[in-house]
């Protein structure tokens, strides 16, 4: 990459990830990626929505295509609070984080771009995929199926740039849902 180029795909990173908050509603209420108001949210119960996401969790791992041994799934599917729920306990979403890592990095960046393709082949719209605006332009994929309502973030975290922190590579993975209310409400 030359000294033109450099500064070109800042840039389009930096508009990339602009769009993406537009899209995602940073800063507004967004039903798409979870922020809808409490009154909108749908009812859902805790079970189904995080067997949803561990299913969703569990075909990312497969499409990245590498040995199960890279894969670091030690965690179930949890219960977090909605965003925008404010108090009310009767509102979550599901989240489930997870990574991959101890494989070469070309591996890693190979992993990605598969898991790239099956989000589109699966019907994903996807956000981004390409560096984001960290001072590492980390390569980074969001997707989203808002009619599911499940999306992804993964992050290629390459130890082998200077602007990054990590001993190890490895791509992160958050899987999430948009919020609910509980169709067992607390008491």
């Amino acid at each position: 990459m030359n000294q033109h180029t450099r500064p070109l795909r800042r840039r389009a990173a930096v508009c990339a990830t602009a769009v993406v908050l537009a899209i995602s509603g940073c800063g507004t209420n967004s039903a798409a990626r979870g922020d809808a108001p409490a009154d909108a949210a749908a009812e859902r119960s805790l079970s189904d929505a995080a067997r949803e996401v561990a299913e969703v969790s569990r075909a990312l791992a497969r499409a990245g295509g590498l040995d199960q041994g890279s894969l670091r799934m030690d965690n179930s599917p949890r219960r977090a609070p909605c965003p925008v729920g404010g108090d009310d306990p009767d509102l979550f979403t599901v989240k489930h984080v997870w990574s991959i890592a101890g494989v070469p990095e070309q591996d890693l960046e190979s992993a990605l771009d598969r898991v790239h393709d099956h989000v589109r082949e699966e019907g994903w719209s996807v956000l981004l995929y390409g560096p984001n605006s960290s001072p590492a332009e980390a390569l980074e994929l969001r997707a989203e199926r808002p009619d599911r309502g499940h999306f992804v973030d993964a992050l290629f975290l390459d130890a082998r740039n200077a602007f990054n922190s990590r001993t190890e590579s490895g791509i992160a993975v958050t899987v999430f849902t948009t919020c609910y209310r509980d169709a067992a409400p607390h008491s």
